[in-house]
C-alpha cells in the first residue's frame, strides 16, 4: 500500500510528499498494543518525526507523519530509525519492539 506523507525539506517551510509502500516485518500473527496501557493504534493512527519531548537520544527530525508501524518505526523522511514510540493514548514512551505480541491471534502471545 502506497501511502502520501508530509515531510519538511530542510529549512524550508513547505511540506514536501514522501510516499512509502514499506508494511515492515509485521505478520499477521502480530498484535500491535501500547505495553503501557494495551491501546491498540488504528491504520490512520499518526505519529511525526519529532525529537522533543521523548527518550530518544537527540537528532535532527524531519517532521514526517505516517503510522510507525507501517515501517516498524522508520521514519520515511528522514529514514531515523526510532527506538521509543509514545502511546497516542496514554501519552508514555515505550520502546518500539515492545508493542508488537508475537502469535496473539493464536494464543502463542509473547
Amino acid at each position: 500500500m502506497s501511502l502520501p506523507i508530509l515531510a519538511k525539506s530542510g529549512g524550508a517551510s513547505a511540506p514536501v510528499v514522501v510516499t512509502t509502500s514499506e508494511s515492515g516485518d509485521q505478520t499477521a500473527d502480530d498484535e500491535i498494543l501500547c505495553p503501557r496501557c494495551g491501546w491498540r493504534p488504528a491504520a490512520a493512527s499518526r505519529w511525526h518525526c519529532a525529537c522533543l519531548g521523548t527518550p530518544e537520544p537527540f537528532f535532527e527530525a524531519c517532521g514526517a507523519v505516517w503510522n510507525t508501524f507501517d515501517t516498524r518505526g522508520r521514519c520515511p523522511g528522514c529514514q531515523h530509525q526510532w527506538q521509543w514510540t509514545t502511546c497516542l493514548s496514554c501519552g508514555v514512551a515505550s520502546l518500539h519492539e515492545h508493542w508488537y505480541r508475537r502469535g496473539a491471534r493464536d494464543g502463542g502471545g509473547s
